[in-house]
């Protein structure tokens, strides 16, 4: 409880700020009471929550750890952090994790495999944080350049998407390009050797592509090929919140109270400036802040179930159920993979999606 008290005064003291001072001491022994009365009704109020170290799909998760918002509905969450989403589905098959957050096409390659893990709500949408980085010796003049080079990507990656669209649009015959199996922290090395031309790859290891010479060539919502800035739509990509089916029949509360954290971390993303934000999860995402706030504007931060969200999740597993990209066997659709009964009792009001 110690703990739990002094995490709390930490993040009450962000929110508030030194001008509730006062108010705050005041209230202390009652908010100790409340958190006593939230845990009582959880089913378990200690879980592990397994995520990847980056600000699209664990900014919420990172921030709600450091402001105390898990504290604040009774939980003791111990954040796991992985290096890439790509691990999710094999440590969710072995039955590692009870709860992480990655995109719905993950919980598709989950469901596929008869593992149980299920899309409880949207997090963010982070296509503009995929990113394709040309080598400091790479020379591209036109797309059609790459065919014959060696990208590298981590196997199954969301990229993957972006690079097909730019294809589809530039008419390059993606067939030709090599795509090379490299996890993300040995994909800038690969690319400074020159062992490969290009990397597909998301934040912070885009930017730091760029540092060591890289050329930033396009992303999942803006292209650089042609010389300028121009936005695109090659790709929706987006974070959620997956939980083991069995767990979350069995401790419904205790995933509410994790939902109601990660929401209240929606809102405090929207809410507050990136450069507030940027300097709160600077070390527990170890990013430096400088580009914590370049990556922090990349993403939308959103936990709405509309229209917009569905159709675009309609287009992600279309294409990751086509025959050559295989991601799954079959196309998949969210009507599939949500679950969103527990969200309409928490926030009945972000779920406006028709059908749902």
């Amino acid at each position: 409880m110690e703990r739990a008290f002094q995490t709390n005064f930490k993040a009450r003291m962000r929110r508030a700020g030194a001008a509730a001072l006062m108010t705050a001491i005041a209230g202390m022994g009652f908010a100790l009471s409340a958190q006593e009365t939230l845990a009582q009704e959880l089913e378990i109020t200690e879980l592990d929550f397994w995520a990847v170290r980056d600000a699209q799909m664990s900014g919420q998760i990172a921030l709600a750890s450091e402001m105390g918002f898990f504290e604040d509905e009774g939980l003791d969450v111990t954040v796991k952090w992985i290096v890439s989403g790509t691990d999710v589905p094999s440590l969710a098959a072995s039955g590692e994790i009870v709860m992480t957050a990655e995109s719905v096409y993950i919980s598709a390659m989950l469901q596929e495999k008869g593992v149980d893990m299920r899309y409880m709500m949207p997090l963010s949408d982070v296509g503009g944080s995929q990113q394709v980085v040309l080598g400091p010796n790479t020379e591209v003049t036109a797309p059609a350049d790459l065919e014959g080079k060696k990208i590298g990507m981590a196997a199954g990656a969301g990229v993957g998407m972006a690079i097909t669209a730019m294809c589809e649009e530039y008419g390059v015959d993606c067939g030709k390009i090599t795509l090379v199996n490299l996890q993300p922290p040995d994909q800038i090395p690969a690319l400074v050797r020159g062992d490969i031309d290009a990397m597909a790859i998301w934040n912070p290891y885009a930017l730091e592509g760029v540092k060591v010479g890289g050329r930033l060539y396009f992303s999942g919502n803006k292209s650089y090929i042609d010389g300028e800035e121009k936005e695109v739509d090659y790709m929706y990509l987006d974070g959620g919140l997956i939980v083991n089916g069995e767990f979350a029949d069995e401790n419904p509360e205790t995933v509410k109270a994790v939902m109601r954290a990660l929401i209240t971390a929606t809102e405090y993303f929207n809410s507050h400036p990136v450069e507030e934000t940027a300097s709160i999860l600077t070390g527990t995402l170890d990013i430096p802040e400088e580009d914590l706030q370049k990556i922090l504007s990349m993403n939308i931060y959103t936990n709405k179930v509309d229209d917009a969200t569905v159709g675009k999740a309609t287009t992600l597993l279309a294409y990751g159920g086509r025959p050559d990209i295989a991601w799954v066997n079959k196309v998949y659709t969210p009507d599939d993979l949500y679950y969103l009964d527990l969200m309409k009792e928490v926030a009945p009001e972000l779920v406006t999606a028709e059908g749902f």
